[in-house]
C-alpha cells in the first residue's frame, strides 16, 4: 500500500511493504524528542499549507456537477460530541463509501480501529469499489498487492482484501501510537516513514496524508459535508468514484468464503 490511488496520478496504488520504523524511541533524548516533535508538527502543517494553497484555485473554479458538496453529507447534531472509536456516523463519505457502513462497522471493531479511519482509507483508495485495479497492480477495496495473496485467495471477495488491509492499517495504528496523520503516512508509504520526518516523506504519501488527515479533522470539527473531501473528488476523486456507482457489494460479504471453498477469515 505504498501508493494513494487518485489526485495527480490517477490509479496508483499501495504496496504493503513489511517495514518498521528504524529509529528506536528509547535510545533519543527527551529533549530532542520533545524539538522533533514540534519541529514536525510544524513542518507538517506549513506542507499541508502549501499543498492547499496549490489545489484552492482548483477547488474553487471548478464546474464539476458529478457530486454537489451539499449532497455529500447530511450534518451531525453539533451538540453531540463526536466518539471516533464508537460511533458509526458515515455522513462525511461518498455514497459508494456509506453503502459499505455495515462491513466497515464490522472490520474497524475486529481490529479494535476507529470507524471514520476505515472509512476513510477505503474512500481515498477505491472508493468502495471492490474490484478496483491499479496501474501498480495493487487491488480491490484496499488496494492490496497481489504478493499478499495466499494461494487461491479472491482478491475480489471483500473479506479477504479487508483482512490483508486491515492487518496493515491496524500494525500502522499501533506503531503511531494512534495518531492519524503518521498511520496514513505508515499505511501508504510503508510503516518505516512513521520515524521519519514529514518533510522526507515521498509526494505522494504528503498528499495521501493531506487528504486523509483533512477528512479527519473536518469530522472531528463537525466541518460535515467535508470541505477536504470535496477537494479530494475535484482532484482526481470523483473519477474513481463514477467507476464504483454500479459495482454492487454482497448483502453480506462473508457468505461467499462457504460457497466458494474458501478458507474463512476470524
Amino acid at each position: 500500500m505504498e501508493r494513494e490511488n487518485i489526485p495527480q496520478e490517477g490509479h496508483s496504488n499501495l504496496g504493503l511493504p513489511a517495514r518498521s520504523p528504524s529509529v528506536p524511541v528509547h535510545s533519543i533524548p527527551l529533549i530532542l524528542m520533545v524539538a522533533l516533535a514540534f519541529t514536525a508538527t510544524t513542518s507538517f502543517v506549513a506542507l499541508r499549507d502549501r499543498f492547499l494553497a496549490a489545489v484552492s484555485d482548483k477547488a474553487t473554479t471548478s464546474n464539476s456537477s458529478f457530486y454537489e458538496l451539499n449532497t455529500l453529507s447530511g450534518k451531525r447534531n453539533s451538540n453531540q460530541p463526536v466518539n471516533l472509536s464508537q460511533a458509526l456516523n458515515l455522513t462525511a463519505f461518498t455514497p459508494e463509501v456509506q453503502r459499505w457502513g455495515g462491513q466497515i462497522e464490522r472490520w474497524a471493531e475486529d481490529y479494535d480501529l476507529p470507524v471514520e479511519l476505515v472509512a476513510i482509507v477505503i474512500q481515498i483508495e477505491s472508493c468502495g469499489d471492490p474490484t478496483a485495479v491499479s496501474n501498480a497492480g495493487a487491488r480491490g477495496l484496499f488496494q492490496v498487492m497481489p504478493f499478499h495473496f495466499g494461494a487461491g485467495e479472491d482478491w475480489m471477495d471483500s473479506e479477504i482484501n479487508a483482512s490483508r488491509g486491515m492487518e496493515y492499517l491496524a500494525r500502522s495504528y499501533r506503531l503511531s501510537n494512534g495518531k492519524i496523520d503518521l498511520t496514513l503516512a505508515g499505511y501508504n508509504g510503508g510503516h518505516s516513514v512513521i520515524a521519519l520526518h514529514p518533510s522526507t516523506w515521498p509526494a505522494e504519501t504528503q498528499r495521501y496524508v493531506y487528504w486523509g488527515a483533512g477528512i479527519w479533522e473536518d469530522i472531528e470539527s463537525d466541518t460535515v459535508p467535508s470541505p477536504t473531501l470535496h477537494e479530494w473528488l475535484i482532484a482526481g476523486g470523483e473519477h474513481l468514484c463514477r467507476q464504483a456507482v454500479d459495482v454492487p457489494i454482497p448483502s453480506d460479504s462473508r457468505s461467499r468464503h462457504s460457497d466458494n471453498g474458501s478458507t474463512p477469515i476470524g
